[in-house]
C-alpha cells in the first residue's frame, strides 16, 4: 500500500469522499465484500501486477525501442570505422594538440561513436526509470481510485436512505418540502460522483493498456499492495549523497558533455578557424559551469528530498493514531447499539469512517514508497537536468570510452 505523495487524481478522489462524509446520519450497512467466482465455461480476470506491467510496458515503448535503434546504428558505425582505419583506441587530450585533418577526421569519428554510445545508454537507463514510475502511477491511481469508489457508493447508499427517510417524515409532516428537495439534491450528486469516478477508472484501465500496447477492452484485476517500511539510510547522508553522483544518470550527462566539450577544445584539426578553436574554448568553459551547477542543484534536492521522508513518516505515524481513533469510537457505537442507545445509523457512520482512514493510511502508504523508490534512484529527483535532453545529443555526448572493442 502505497500512493504517490501529490498524486492529484487521488487527492481529489478522497477530498470528494471527506466532502460526502459530512453527513450526519449513515444508513446502509457497508456491502459485504465478495470474491470473484468462475463459474462453467467462464474464465476468471487475469490478475496483473507492476511486474509483469512493467515488462509489458517496456516492450511497447517506442523510446525504448528509438534507443535501442540508436545504439544499433552507433555499434555499427563504430565498427564500419575499425573496417577502414584499424581498432585503436583515442589518443589522450589532456592538452591542446593539432593534427592534420585525416587523423582528426577518423579520431574524432570514433571518440563521437563511443559517446552517443554512452549517452544512449545513460538515457535509456533514465527511459526505463521513469517507466517504472509511470507504471507505478498508473497502479497507485487506479488502486486509490478504486477504494474512492467503493466509499463513494457506500456514501450513496446513506444518501439514498436518508432521502427514503425523508420522504416518509414529509408524508408525516415531520419535515419540511425544502429540506426534502436538499436530501433528494445529495442522493443525486451522490450517484453522479459514483458515475463520474467509474468513468474516471475506465479511462485510467484504458490508459494502462495503451501503456503496455494491449487492447483497450482487455480487463485485469491490479495486484498493488504495498506494506509501510521506514527507510533506513545506510550511513551518512552526505556519503549517500556522493554516491548517488557516481550513479545518477541525469548527472552523468552532464560529465559526459564535459568530456565531449574537453575533447573538441585540445584534439584541433589543422584547418580549424582561429574563431571555432575559441568557441570550443567557451563551449568547454560553459559545460564546466552547467556540470556543476547540476551537482549543486542535485545536493539540494536529494537533501530535501530526504527532508520529506522523515515528515512522511511522521504524518503516517499520525494517520495510524487517527485510525486508532476511529476505532475506538466505532467499538462505543457498537456498545451502544447492543443496549439500544444508539441508532444503526450513527453505527454505521462510524464504520464508514474507520473504512475511509483505513484507506487513507493505504493511500499515504503507497506514496511513501514511491517517495522511496525515487529517493533510491536520485536520476528521478528534480534538481538536475532529468537527461532526456541531454540523450538528443546522439553522436556527440558522452565520456571518454575507449575505442578497443
Amino acid at each position: 500500500m502505497k500512493k504517490i505523495i501529490g498524486s492529484a487524481r487521488g487527492a481529489v478522489a478522497l477530498a470528494l469522499v471527506v466532502t460526502l462524509f459530512g453527513t450526519t446520519a449513515y444508513a446502509a450497512e457497508a456491502a459485504p465484500t465478495t470474491e470473484t467466482v468462475t463459474t462453467q465455461g467462464e474464465q476468471a480476470t487475469p490478475v496483473l501486477t507492476v511486474e509483469e506491467a512493467l515488462e509489458k510496458a517496456k516492450k511497447h515503448s517506442v523510446d525504448l525501442a528509438d534507443l535501442q535503434k540508436q545504439s544499433d546504428f552507433l555499434q555499427e558505425t563504430k565498427e564500419d570505422i575499425w573496417d577502414a582505419v584499424g581498432t585503436f583506441s583515442v589518443p589522450t587530450y589532456e592538452y591542446q594538440k593539432w593534427v592534420n585533418d585525416g587523423v582528426y577526421s577518423y579520431t574524432s569519428g570514433i571518440y563521437s561513436t563511443n559517446s552517443g554510445m554512452t549517452a544512449t545508454k545513460y538515457s535509456t537507463q533514465i527511459t526505463n526509470l521513469v517507466l517504472e514510475t509511470t507504471v507505478k502511477s498508473t497502479f497507485s491511481s487506479i488502486v486509490e481510485n478504486e477504494e474512492s469508489l467503493e466509499l463513494l457508493k457506500e456514501m450513496q447508499a446513506i444518501k439514498k436512505t436518508l432521502y427514503e427517510q425523508g420522504q416518509t417524515k414529509y408524508n408525516l409532516g415531520m419535515l419540511s418540502k425544502y429540506k426534502l428537495d436538499q436530501l433528494k439534491a445529495e442522493y443525486d450528486t451522490s450517484k453522479v460522483n459514483v458515475y463520474q469516478l467509474e468513468r474516471n477508472l475506465e479511462q485510467m484501465y484504458i490508459n494502462l493498456n495503451n501503456l503496455m500496447g494491449e487492447s483497450a477492452d482487455k480487463k485485469y484485476v491490479i495486484e498493488y499492495d504495498v506494506e509501510f517500511e521506514p527507510y533506513v539510510l545506510q550511513g551518512s547522508l552526505e556519503a549517500y549523497i556522493n554516491a548517488s553522483m557516481k550513479n545518477d544518470y541525469s548527472i552523468l550527462l552532464k560529465e559526459q558533455a564535459v568530456e565531449d566539450a574537453k575533447f573538441n577544445k585540445n584534439f584541433v584539426s589543422e584547418s580549424t578557424l582561429d574563431s571555432t578553436n575559441k568557441k570550443n574554448k567557451l563551449t568547454y568553459e560553459s559545460a564546466q559551469r552547467a556540470y556543476k551547477s547540476a551537482k549543486e542543484d542535485k545536493e539540494i534536492a536529494i537533501r530535501n528530498a530526504y527532508i520529506k521522508l522523515q515528515q512522511s513518516e511522521v504524518n503516517y505515524n499520525q494517520l495510524k493514531a487517527d485510525l486508532e481513533q476511529t476505532k475506538a469510537t466505532l467499538k462505543t457505537a457498537e456498545v451502544n447499539y447492543k443496549i439500544g442507545n444508539t441508532t444503526k445509523l450513527t453505527l454505521d457512520q462510524a464504520q464508514l469512517a474507520v473504512t475511509k482512514d483505513e484507506f487513507a493510511l493505504k493511500s499515504f502508504a503507497r506514496s511513501y514508497d514511491m517517495q522511496v523508490f525515487t529517493f533510491k534512484n536520485t536520476s528521478l529527483i528534480a534538481g538536475g537536468s532529468t537527461g532526456t535532453s541531454g540523450s538528443s545529443k546522439s553522436g556527440g555526448s558522452a565520456s571518454n570510452d575507449s575505442a578497443e572493442g
